[in-house]
């Protein structure tokens, strides 16, 4: 019985861990940016310009690799997909792509890019890049890369397993930081700007103390969190790239 359990143990522990990994990873990032408010006395630029370049990376992997997946999508998207796919291949060091998935991609990146454009657009030009990014959040992007790349390997390219997906399948991952970018813009950054804009117009004090910060980050933490804790490949989390 004890060696039973103790089995049924090791086996569990390990795709638990597996499992929770993205919800761990969000969690860790929201402390990271809690770390960067009160020890490098980040600005609210300074974490949405982090964020929002989080987003980016993400989409520019994920969008990538899908170009090499060569399963058709679930939900035909014209006849292209009932034959089998043409690979072109320009360098021979690289898998082949595939043309049908070159204007399947397109088709659903142009309007992920107008959204995160948009807000990155105004975020960027109000912060001012001529002295450069601190080190502190050059870190933190170095970081992201390195752990999207990671999250790349692991769900697409290690065992090759990019060949047996098809395009949508990266295409959920690239769009989950779309859906979290949607859920903070309009319930957690509108609503608390409103409510820290009425403290300011009611009791006429000035919001300079980073701590206000943390009215941000702790919700952001939750819904990333959460997020986190649904898997793009299941049901958990419906996303719809057709």
């Amino acid at each position: 019985m004890g060696k039973s359990s103790g089995t049924g143990v090791i086996k569990t522990v390990p795709r638990v861990l597996r499992e929770s990994r993205d919800f761990a990873s969000g969690c860790v990032l929201n402390l990271g940016l809690i770390t960067g408010v009160v020890v490098f006395e980040w600005s609210l630029v300074e974490i949405a310009i982090i964020y929002l370049l989080e987003i980016a990376i993400i989409n520019l992997l994920f969008f990538s690799v899908a170009l090499f997946t060569p399963q058709p999508v679930d939900e035909p998207d014209g006849d292209s997909w009932n034959n089998n796919p043409t690979p072109l291949q320009p360098i021979a060091l690289i898998p082949p792509v595939y043309w049908r998935n070159i204007k399947f991609i397109l088709g659903r990146a142009i309007p992920a890019g107008i959204l995160i454009g948009a807000v990155m657009i105004p975020v960027f030009s109000s912060y001012g890049l001529d002295s450069g990014l601190p080190f502190s959040v050059g870190l933190a992007i170095a970081s992201i890369v390195f752990f999207q790349l990671a999250r790349v390997w692991r769900y697409f390219i290690v065992n090759r397993s990019y060949q047996h997906r098809s395009p949508a399948d990266a295409l959920k991952f690239a769009f989950v930081p779309v859906v979290e970018l949607y859920l903070m813009l309009f319930y957690v950054a509108a609503p608390i700007t409103i409510v820290l804009a009425g403290i300011v117009f009611a009791i006429d004090t000035n919001l300079n103390s980073r701590a206000w910060l943390l009215l941000y980050l702790l919700p952001m933490g939750a819904i990333r969190a959460w997020i986190g804790s649904l898997d793009p490949q299941t049901d958990d989390l419906e996303i719809s790239i057709n």
